[in-house]
């Protein structure tokens, strides 16, 4: 247990870690956690026993939820460069996501679970929470929900919410503080 005082000062490292070791029973992470989970010397979790669930908050209709899946991330090519750099780099990123050894490099060095459609539904990372996110997005019962950071107004948004969190996490704020707070930068950054 972490002192609330202390919790501003906890990285995701402390608390994959304690997951590794036995400490504590769940974190809240992506499929990307396995490396950092499994790399914990000590590990006491084996492959067949971490599994992910969906975040319920009571919301009508949530029953038929799964997993929250995407990424804040994308792929870029810098428009300031030369149009000769620009077409490398865009033929490069073609052949990482079309050719079997840069797919097999995409699979099994950057532990990417792709959306494009030159991968097949069985190239993915071969780790347990890879397995996980497929096996959930494949449920026909259950819905994937959009993870994407996108739709945040800003990072100053992101970063105010996460303050405003951790105050009502450390004791120093009351709920209602945090929620009113967030719907009015909500309001005020998307011009609502």
């Amino acid at each position: 247990m972490t002192d609330p005082k202390l919790l501003g000062s906890k990285q995701v490292a402390d608390s994959m870690a304690e997951f590794a070791l036995g400490r504590c029973a769940m974190v809240q992470n992506g499929n990307w956690a396995w490396s950092q989970i499994d790399g914990i010397e000590g590990n006491t979790v084996e492959d067949e026993d971490i599994k992910f669930m969906p975040i319920y908050m009571g919301i009508e209709g949530e029953e038929s939820q799964g997993l929250c899946i995407g990424t804040e991330n994308y792929l870029a090519i810098n428009k300031t460069l030369s149009e000769e750099k620009q077409k490398l780099a865009e033929d490069f990123l073609y052949w990482l996501f079309t050719s079997e050894t840069g797919k097999r490099y995409v699979t099994d060095e950057l532990d990417f679970i792709t959306p494009f459609t030159s991968f097949d539904t069985d190239e993915v990372p071969d780790d347990p929470l890879a397995r996980e996110v497929v096996s959930w997005m494949a449920r026909e019962d259950k819905n994937s929900i959009d993870w994407n950071f996108t739709l945040f107004p800003s990072q100053t948004f992101k970063d105010n919410f996460g303050s405003s969190l951790l105050s009502y996490a450390q004791g120093s704020k009351p709920w209602n503080e945090v929620r009113d707070s967030v719907v009015s930068d909500w309001k005020n950054e998307s011009g609502a």
